[in-house]
Formats: C-alpha cells, structure tokens, sequence
C-alpha cells in the first residue's frame, strides 16, 4: 500500500506540473487574444449584470434556475478551502509573490471559464425530467464534427468528474471540515461526521433547486463574512501594508531568490512564485477544468453569451476577491515564516558523522546519520543511507533570531535559538523553506517547521482579533468546505447522468455521495484524496481540447454578443 501511495502521489505531481499549468494558462492566454480581450473590457457589464435584479429572476429565456442562482452554486463549488488553506501555503512555498500569479492566472482564467459556460449552455438538453442537463461532456458530444472523437472526450470527462466529485469535492472537504472543529473547538470527529451526513443529505436529496436555495444565500454571506474579518485584519495591521504590498510585487518578479523583511527567513524567485501562485490560482477557480460549466447548463437565460458573462464573475469573485483578502491579511500581519516546534531530540558528533535522534509531533522516533561538511556559507547534511536526501542549510540571520514575540504566537514551545558559525555545527541554521534546525550546545537538537496552511491564516487573523481570529477562520473553513460539497455534488450527478444515459440513478447516486461525507470527516485516506486530485486533473484535458477546438465558435459568438450589449446600455 505504501508503495501504491507513493506512485500515486507521483503521479499527482505529474499532473499538476508545469506541462498542465502552462496549458491551462495558455489555453485562456489564446482565447482571451482570440476573443479580441472582450471579456476584460466587458468585466464590469458582467459584475453589474451579476448584481442586478433581473439576475435574481427567471423573466429572462428557459432553464431551472435563476441567472445569480447558477453562479452561486458554482461558486459554492470554487469558493472552498484553496482560498484559506491554498492562499497560505502558495505563499509560503512560492513566496509572497506567488499572490501577484494567482491574479494573472486568474485574469485569463476569465475567458475559460466564460467559454467553457457559453458552451455548455448552447449545447445543453433537457432531460425526460424535464431538467436541463449540460457541461463540457455535452459540447463534446454534439459540437464536434467528428462525433466519436468528441463522445470519447465527453464519456472521459464525465468519468473524471464523478471519481473528482467523491474526492475533492467530497471527502477532503468533510476532512478540512472535521479537523478544523476538532482542532480549534474540541469537537470529535464522528460528531461533525454525522452533523454534515444529516445536513448534507438534507439539501441533495432535493437536487438543484434545493441546492441553489442554499448556495444562493449561503455563498454571498460566508464571502461578505470572510471579506469583512480579513479587512478588519488588514485595517489592524495597516502600517504593514504598504511594505507588505512592496513586498508581494517584489518577489513576483525577482529572477534571483529574495527574502527578509515582513516574510521572516522565506526566499523565493521568480519561477517558484510563479509556479505555485498559478497552481493554486487555478485550483481555487477551477477556470478551465469544465465543472462550473456543468452548473451554468441550469441557469434561466435568453443567450448563452449573456450567461457565460454572469459566470466568469466566479473566478473574478473567487480569486481577486477572496485569495486576494487572504493573501493581504497573511502579508500585512508578520506571521509569514514563523516556525513551530515540530521534532524535538538530541545529537552527537563523531568526525564529519552527526548521528540525530528526534521525537516528532506524532510521537514517531527516527535516527539518522548524517555527514556534514561546510562549504562557503553554507551546512551540507547527507544521509549516509540515501546520498539523494541532503540538507543545504544556511546560518539563520540575528534578526530572525530575535522574532521572540512571534514564534511564542506560533507555539508555547519556544526554542532556545542562538546565531550558528561556519566551522560548527552549534547554533540555528535555515534551509531554503524557511525551517529552523537547532543544535544546542548541550547536545539536544530541536527542528522547527515554517507553518503554513489553515494554520498560517488562522495566525494572521490572530494577530489582529486574537483568539476570535482564529475561530472566525475555522468557522469561514466550515461555511467554505460545506458549500463545496454542494456544489461538487450536482457536477458530479450530471456527470453520472450522462454516463448512464438517464436520470434515474441520480437519487441513489445522492444518497452515497451524502454518506460518503461521514467517511471523509472520519478517516483520513491520501490514497483517495490523491487519486481524486488527479482525477480533477485530468478533467481539464478533453476540456481545454475541446476549449481550443472551439475557440472560433466562441469568439465569433461572443463578438456578436457586443450589438446587445450596446443597444441595452443605450436604452438606459
């Protein structure tokens, strides 16, 4: 089983690497210059249209649900855990420019998810029910001209998004879900997993409709909740502001690594900003994975252009927004780099060999051997059993030495830290993360690991509110995590519609994806989540296919759209 995880965490890598990034961002690079960049210029149209009240109504065409209703419940789907827990850790593993990445990713993520939602309500159809029924699988299969191709694509992605639904919109949700509740307010596990079961099959069992109610009111306040606290955050910490803002356009574009100030002992360049921030852009907005196209097929509208405009405000509200206020509250409070106390044990030294044994969090003891040897600057530590597994460490800095105040928020276990010297290894060196490694000179060695996270956020909002932050976050993580279930749920339904061909089993398949809840809130399976991630991966390949295969059909559509749009702002 272990070797299983670790090709399937491989695998995950894979997917999720720079090839599929750069298609995904690509794929939205050619159609927002194809398109004539008409989606930036007609952002404001689509946020005005979003916010008025004909948005609320279904006066407007056909379908099974308001306008603002298909966007709230796709967004239910988006807004999740990424803007929390991904904003965090995007920031610690890329630096704090990954943030300015997340806002480019996202401005091209605007015409894919505008496409791949103009597309699916054009092709959309409606089911013996009498309930529309559309998404990427349904442009495949009835716009491309080699039907066979485009039906391959659409059973592949309908396949994709069940096994994502179950995953990433089901189980790691539950999970964040539980955890949070049993970290922050001692609630057991089995209790939310029942809590969430009940609530869950409560609202699916009543299909979209249901779902809609829900998300259409549910969404809006958890955004405007989670906007406000992360502002009060940031008003708090004001003074840091503007050097925090400096700091995040900085390190964006920095070719060499750069480091210090209000981000502790992080460094990152250009690349590794860029990687990460794209990464968790697109898997916080979903922009060209296809699954909010699903939920665009049920909105009630006279043109599909008029609707795809409505839904791309997702990733406008999604990333700009939400990450952004994240991304804000993190850099503005000073917490970005500070350690905890994660292993804990002892040295000895013996020639060029340091022999360490250390008890981590979990209780887990391990001994290794390494040897070291100093080259410049730097501390090189190597395995003696893997020669791959090498530690490059650096002398941590007096200043960071001196973040006392700091690293008591981050733990009531404080190290007793002092300034290392090449030519020994006492003191307390830094790798490129940011972690802290500790060599005492009585021989004990201490490890502390630069947190990130739900745990970072919760941090940040800390320093402004106190306790309150951090339970106004874990409550922003339930509000989040629980509506992505929503969401995912009619994504995953459509998908297994259209891979039975009927919607008969659609109440069977509701029923299992609510218990499934307990399971995901219960035990914790990587294996699963793993599985799932790449299934969420691989959904975006026969959709930004069909994306590009289509791109003159959206531009010629979308440009049409421009006499309309013309003629209504001239009768106001």
């Amino acid at each position: 089983m272990e070797k299983l995880n670790e090709i399937v965490s491989a695998v995950d890598g894979f997917v999720w690497g720079p090839v599929m990034l750069v298609l995904l961002v690509g794929t939205g690079i050619f159609l927002t210059i194809r398109t004539g960049f008409l989606p930036w210029r007609n952002l404001g149209y689509a946020l005005k249209s979003t916010l008025s009240k004909e948005a609320r109504t279904k006066s407007r065409g056909t379908g099974d649900v308001s306008p603002f209703s298909a966007l709230t419940t796709a967004l239910a789907a988006t807004i999740g855990t990424g803007n929390i827990v991904g904003v965090a850790t995007a920031m610690v593993s890329g630096g704090p420019g990954a943030l300015v990445w997340m806002w480019i990713s996202a401005a091209f993520g605007l015409t894919s998810k505008f496409s791949e939602c103009m597309l699916a309500i054009k092709y959309r159809e409606v089911n013996a029910k009498g309930e529309m029924s559309g998404g990427p699988m349904y442009t495949m299969k009835k716009a491309f001209k080699h039907k066979k191709f485009g039906a391959v694509l659409g059973w592949l992605f309908a396949l994709f998004a069940v096994i994502a639904s179950f995953g990433i919109g089901n189980m790691t949700q539950a999970n964040s879900i539980s955890e949070s509740l049993s970290s922050t307010f001692s609630v057991p596990t089995y209790v939310t997993g029942i809590i969430l079961t009940v609530f869950a099959l409560l609202i699916i069992v009543g299909g979209i409709k249901t779902i809609s109610k829900v998300s259409s009111v549910v969404v809006p306040l958890m955004a405007i909740f989670y906007v406000v606290a992360g502002l009060i955050v940031i008003i708090v910490n004001i003074q840091n502001l503007p050097a925090g803002v400096v700091m995040i356009f900085k390190m964006a574009f920095s070719v060499k690594a750069v480091g210090g100030g209000l981000c502790g002992t992080i460094t990152a360049a250009m690349m590794n900003a860029m990687r990460f921030g794209v990464a968790r852009g697109v898997f916080s907005n979903e922009a060209g994975m296809g699954s909010a196209a699903i939920t665009a097929a049920a909105a009630t509208t006279d043109n599909p252009v008029r609707q795809g405009y409505i839904n791309m405000t997702g990733t406008f509200w999604d990333t700009i927004v939400v990450c952004t206020i994240t991304g804000l509250c993190i850099a503005s409070s000073g917490v970005l780099g500070i350690t905890e106390n994660s292993t804990k044990g002892s040295y000895q030294v013996s020639g060029t060999e340091v022999t360490v044994e250390a008890v981590d969090s979990d209780n887990k003891t391990t001994t290794t051997d390494y040897t070291y040897e100093f080259t410049d600057d730097q501390l090189i530590l190597t395995d003696t059993s893997n020669s791959s597994n090498t530690l490059t460490l650096s002398v941590l800095s007096s200043d960071e030495l001196n973040k006392d105040e700091n690293t008591k928020l981050a733990s009531e276990l404080v190290v007793e830290e002092s300034q290392a010297a090449i030519g020994s290894l006492t003191g307390t060196w830094t790798d490129a993360a940011g972690n802290h490694y500790t060599f005492a000179e009585d021989g004990t060695f201490a490890c502390s690991t630069v947190i990130k996270g739900a745990a970072l956020t919760i941090l940040s909002f800390g320093s402004a509110l106190g306790k309150v932050g951090g339970w106004l976050v874990t409550i922003g993580i339930v509000l989040f995590a629980f509506s992505t279930i929503l969401g995912w749920e009619y994504h995953g339904e459509k998908a297994f519609e259209y891979l039975f061909k009927s919607h008969k089993y659609n109440m069977i398949y509701r029923i299992v994806f609510s218990l499934v809840v307990y399971v995901g809130a219960t035990i914790s399976l990587d294996l699963v989540w793993n599985f799932s991630d790449i299934a969420n991966a691989l959904m975006a390949i026969p959709n930004l296919i069909c994306l590009l295969a289509l791109s003159g059909e959206i531009a010629k559509d979308i440009k049409e759209f421009q006499a309309v749009i013309k003629a209504e702002k001239a009768s106001k």
